[in-house]
C-alpha cells in the first residue's frame, strides 16, 4: 500500500508540472545537465552512503537522463561473551547495491537563489550480500541480477555563489526485493545534505572571462 501510495503521488506531481510544462513553457531551449547525487540511508542499522552521479538534459521546468548510484559497504558485527575471560568474537558481512535508472525532476520552484525539485527515479540492478566462513570460503546470503526500484523524493538547493551552495532533502526508496529482513533493510527513507556544485555556471566561466570576473565570488549577485 505505502509503494502504491507513493507512485500514485509521484505520477501525479510529475504529471501536473509536466503539463504546465508544455502549456507555458514551450519555447525553452534543453540543455545539457549533470550533476553528483549523493544519498545518506541507515540499513541494517548504519549510516550508509549512496554514491551516484545523474546526466541528461533539462530548462527551466524539468530534468530529465539517466542517473547511477552505487553502495558498497562492509558490516562488523562484534559479540561479547558472557564470559569476561572468553575472547571478543565478530562476523563481517558485505553487501553492494548498484542500479540505473531513468529519473525525472520536475523543478516546482526557482528563483536565481532557491531551486525546488521533485526527483523521481525508477531504476534496476544487482543486490549481493555474503561472508566468509571459519575457513575462510564465501558464502553468499543474496545475489540477485535484475533488481527493480523506484525512488520519489524533495529536494532544496540554495546558491551562496552562482556555482556553490548547500543542498538538503528527504525521500523514501523501494527496492521490489521479497519480504525477508534484507529486502526490507533497503526499502527505507532516506536524507541528503551537504555542499552542491552547479556545473552550468562552469562553462559559463571558461567561455567568458568577464563572466567570471564579476560572479566568481560574488554573494549579492541576485541584487543587480
Amino acid at each position: 500500500m505505502r509503494k502504491l501510495f507513493a507512485l500514485y503521488v509521484a505520477v501525479f506531481l510529475c504529471g501536473s508540472v509536466e503539463a504546465q510544462f508544455y502549456k507555458q513553457h514551450e519555447n525553452d531551449k534543453l540543455k545539457f545537465y549533470g550533476t553528483l547525487d549523493l544519498r545518506n540511508s541507515v540499513v541494517f542499522e548504519e549510516n550508509l552512503a549512496f554514491y551516484g552521479a545523474k546526466l541528461g538534459f533539462g530548462n527551466k521546468r524539468v530534468r530529465f537522463g539517466l542517473g547511477y548510484h552505487e553502495l558498497s559497504k562492509s558490516i562488523v558485527n562484534f559479540f561479547i561473551q558472557k564470559d569476561p575471560f572468553s575472547p571478543v568474537s565478530f562476523d563481517e558481512k558485505y553487501f553492494s547495491y548498484r542500479h540505473v535508472s531513468l529519473y525525472v525532476d520536475p523543478i516546482l520552484i526557482q528563483n536565481p537563489r532557491w531551486e525546488l525539485l521533485l526527483p523521481i527515479h525508477v531504476g534496476i540492478g544487482p543486490i549481493k550480500a555474503f561472508f566468509y566462513d571459519a575457513s575462510g570460503a564465501e558464502q553468499q546470503v543474496i545475489s540477485k541480477e535484475f533488481v527493480p526500484s523506484f525512488t520519489v523524493s524533495i529536494k532544496a538547493n540554495y546558491r551562496i555563489f552562482k556555482w556553490f551552495g548547500i543542498t538538503a532533502g528527504f525521500g523514501d526508496n523501494f527496492v521490489f526485493l521479497d519480504d525477508s529482513q534484507f529486502g526490507k533493510e533497503f526499502n527505507t527513507v532516506f536524507y541528503s545534505f551537504g555542499v552542491k556544485l552547479f556545473f552550468d555556471e562552469f562553462g559559463k566561466f571558461v567561455k567568458d572571462k568577464e563572466y567570471r570576473k564579476k560572479y566568481l565570488f560574488k554573494f549579492d549577485f541576485i541584487d543587480e
